[in-house]
């Protein structure tokens, strides 16, 4: 049995590759784990939305791709419905002639493998484009906690660096 480290980028059922915690039979559960308060202080707010990385996924997936893009100078994109205001931010990187879409959940080349979380997010036709200004500025104003989501993804994302970097 050969036993491989989340940071290990290897191949998978002959489709593409991946690595962090996309190694992980469940990555909700994985994500779930690593909480705010491995971190940082909790603070006393019952509407603070924060206790584990998986808000880094679903909901603050927008913190985290800006974070990817201030610690490893990644491209930020979105993935969004054309008839729906929800969407999926992330981060692409194009290296060896392979593009890798990254999240909370690692790296991978699987296109496929990328939409079972964004697709959550997309129904129908969708569009891919790099995130603006205009976009951030949104976000900026729809949420009370930026602050405490960036501090957030950049402890996960330096903790476990080597999940998100090829």
């Amino acid at each position: 049995m050969i036993i491989t480290k989340k940071e290990d980028l290897i191949s998978f059922k002959q489709s593409g590759w991946h690595k962090g915690f996309y190694h992980d039979d469940n990555i909700t559960e994985s994500l779930g784990k690593i909480k705010y308060t491995d971190f940082f202080d909790y603070p006393d707010d019952d509407d603070f939305p924060y206790d584990s990385a998986f808000s880094l996924l679903y909901g603050s997936c927008n913190h985290f791709a800006l974070s990817l893009k201030n610690v490893f100078k990644y491209t930020p994109y979105i993935i969004e419905g054309n008839y729906s205001k929800s969407f999926h931010a992330f981060c692409q990187l194009y290296k060896a002639g392979t593009w890798y879409y990254i999240d909370a959940r690692g790296i991978t080349s699987s296109f496929d493998e990328f939409m079972k979380i964004a697709k959550d997010f997309v129904i129908g036709e969708y569009t891919i484009r790099t995130v603006t200004s205009n976009d951030i500025e949104e976000w900026e104003k729809d949420s009370n906690y930026n602050k405490e989501a960036y501090a957030f993804s950049e402890a996960v994302i330096n903790k476990y660096k080597d999940y998100y970097t090829l």
